[in-house]
């Protein structure tokens, strides 16, 4: 198993739930809007403004599992941040999701999204 390549079982039989698909539907949504990737936090945002509450640990599970099947890519942006303590700048990798033609196939197949 390599890290960063996203669930392990979810390679083979993966079959993506409503949550998954509407996970899908929020990266295609913020990706189409900002012309960017979408963050884990914008992610969980974006669910949260359409009634679905989910930690962010159940998130990453799910972003991995997307992640593993084919349905997502991510990538990692560094972004500086400048920390008090030491009054330096740090750097800091931040994932960020987009789809892949895999996920917009599935989403074009669903009616309802």
């Amino acid at each position: 198993m390599e890290k960063g390549k996203g669930a392990y079982y979810t390679r083979r039989d993966f079959r993506p739930t409503g949550l998954h698909k509407l996970i899908l539907r929020a990266v295609k949504e913020i990706v189409a809007s900002k012309q960017g990737g979408a963050t884990k936090q914008e992610i969980e945002r974006w669910l949260g403004e359409r009634g679905r509450k989910i930690s962010g640990n159940s998130l990453s599970g799910r972003l991995s599992e997307l992640l593993g099947a084919g349905y997502l890519e991510v990538q990692y942006t560094e972004v500086r941040l400048y920390d008090e303590a030491s009054k330096k700048y740090r750097f800091k990798k931040t994932p960020i999701w987009f789809l892949t033609d895999k996920g917009l196939q599935l989403l074009m197949r669903e009616h309802s999204f």
